[in-house]
């Protein structure tokens, strides 16, 4: 079941890097062969095209004999809002002008599933939790939480905007709603683990079949932190945040082996599909910056990179 879920992650996060605006179809042997430099078995690697083909993130197709993929259009669309979001995230100076906003909601007691429903939205939409129903985040409100707590049909919901608290006593910290222990640790993680790899990026020790493992291995660790990081203000965040560090480390690794990558994934190709190997190349963080996709505020996009 791991093995499962992992192939799906990474021929989605794979397919998305390497052949973004491509509609050209692929075939199956070369995503099957493109998962063995991943240690993904080939009856892993097809039940993991399966899937995603049941989720409806590519489309299948048969001439003859052979089965070919390709992305979705809805899984282009989503995809570069995603990529947008991952590689984006944390490279922004942001202001504050020290004011909160504020949702206070009533859910009856018996309706325990519309309860964890609207925590669940309201934490993707990065508010914390002050109080039973009372929930804040820095700054202004999210363009979506109009429309979501009308879809929720909540029994009474307030929005408050431009909030400034004055006073907190104890628990009322509004700083204190938001907890970063589990974070910190995952930060600190994740430059522990991929801090040396960046020094051998820099000398130049790394191949190109590493390259395409490591480029793939860095994303998906590093696309935890836009889903559970609030991002809070400068201003507000823990001392010493390992989040400028961390990203640091995430976009030399990305851009530092992204040629190595992409020549290892044409190497490949070349066995299955020459034609389609020409028009491989990953686009490079500020590439993807340029772009400049909105992200939706809603959290991750299920299925997406």
């Amino acid at each position: 079941m791991a093995e499962h879920a992992g192939s799906q992650d990474l021929l989605v996060t794979l397919l998305g890097t390497y052949f973004f605006g491509q509609r050209k179809p692929i075939p199956s042997a070369f995503l099957v062969r493109l998962l063995e430099e991943f240690d993904v078995t080939e009856i892993g690697a097809r039940n993991g095209l399966s899937r995603v083909t049941r989720r409806g993130l590519l489309e299948v197709s048969k001439p003859g004999r052979s089965t070919y993929y390709r992305l979705s259009d809805s899984a282009h669309e989503h995809h570069a809002e995603r990529l947008s979001e991952i590689v984006d995230f944390g490279g922004r100076a942001t202001t504050w002008d020290g004011t909160w906003s504020i949702v206070m909601f009533s859910v009856a007691e018996k309706n325990r599933s519309q309860r964890h429903l609207i925590r669940h939205r309201l934490d993707a939409m990065r508010f914390a939790t002050l109080y039973d129903g009372v929930w804040v985040r820095p700054g202004p409100p999210p363009t979506p939480l109009k429309a979501t707590l009308e879809s929720l049909e909540l029994q009474k919901a307030t929005v408050i905007a431009g909030a400034r608290i004055e006073e907190h006593f104890g628990l009322g910290d509004p700083i204190r709603a938001y907890s970063f222990e589990h974070l910190e640790e995952r930060y600190k993680s994740f430059i522990t683990t991929f801090a040396p790899l960046l020094e051998r990026v820099d000398v130049g020790t790394v191949g190109a079949a590493e390259a395409l493992v490591q480029r793939a291995r860095v994303m998906q660790q590093w696309r935890f932190f836009p889903d559970h990081d609030p991002l809070l203000p400068p201003e507000i965040q823990p001392p010493q945040w390992p989040l400028r560090q961390a990203r640091d480390i995430f976009v030399g690794i990305y851009d530092g082996l992204a040629e190595l990558a992409d020549l290892r994934f044409r190497q490949l190709l070349d066995e299955y599909e020459p034609a389609l190997s020409t028009d491989v190349r990953s686009l490079r963080s500020a590439e993807i910056r340029l772009m400049a996709i909105p992200a939706k505020e809603m959290g991750p996009l299920t299925g997406m990179p």
